[in-house]
C-alpha cells in the first residue's frame, strides 16, 4: 500500500496541495498560467509567448497538468492546454 492510500483524507489533502504549491513554486509555470487565463494555448504559442524552448515548456506543462491545474487535449499534431478544470 503506498503512503497516499494508507493517508487519512486529510493527510490526502495536505499532500495534494504540496503538489499544488511545488507547481506554482516556479516564476515561469505563473507565468504560463497566466497566459492560459488568457485562453487555450498550444505549446508553441505558449513558448513564442514566454521565451521559453519548446522542452523546458513541455516540462512546466507536465508539472501543471500532475497538479491538476491545466487540461491538455490534442488537436490533430498539436498538444492545446488550458486551465484545469475539475467540472470537466
Amino acid at each position: 500500500m503506498t503512503q497516499s492510500q494508507s493517508a487519512s483524507p486529510k493527510q490526502q489533502l495536505f499532500e495534494h496541495l504540496a503538489v499544488i504549491a511545488r507547481a506554482l513554486g516556479h516564476s515561469a509555470r505563473l507565468e504560463l498560467l497566466d497566459y492560459l487565463a488568457q485562453g487555450e494555448r498550444s505549446v508553441e504559442e505558449l513558448v513564442r509567448l514566454s521565451g521559453l524552448s519548446v522542452a523546458n515548456t513541455s516540462k512546466h506543462l507536465q508539472q501543471l497538468k500532475a497538479a491538476g491545474l491545466v487540461n491538455a487535449r490534442r488537436d490533430g499534431k498539436y498538444v492545446r492546454y488550458s486551465l484545469g478544470d475539475e467540472r470537466a
